[in-house]
């Protein structure tokens, strides 16, 4: 299991919209939500590729201007990989020409 923990922010006056939004999320937690517009949450997903989905549609909620990661615990999946058990997949990145990395 990963657990992820996030600031989210939005405008203060989308703030119960966004609230609503992302409590609807499967395996999103919400914790707190001030004034200004910052909403404290919580996801686990079974994975970090399933946590990185999860961010995704948080992103997507019209409300939500930006999802920062503050925490991320994943000992579980890290004993995974150590034991060869599973496989990051790291490089997902757009595929780049070796000449583009270098300055010019």
């Amino acid at each position: 299991m990963v657990i992820g923990g996030f600031v989210v922010q939005c405008l203060p006056e989308d703030r119960v919209t966004a609230v609503e939004d992302l409590s609807a999320l499967e395996g999103v937690e919400l914790y707190g939500a001030d004034e200004q517009g910052n909403i404290v949450a919580v996801v686990e997903a079974d994975s970090s590729d399933d946590l990185g989905e999860v961010v995704k549609k948080m992103e997507k909620v019209d409300a939500v201007l930006n999802v920062g990661m503050t925490y991320m615990n994943m000992e579980d999946e890290a004993e995974k990989i150590a034991s060869g058990q599973s496989t990051p997949d790291v490089f997902r990145g757009r595929n780049r020409k070796r000449g583009s990395f270098e300055a010019s």
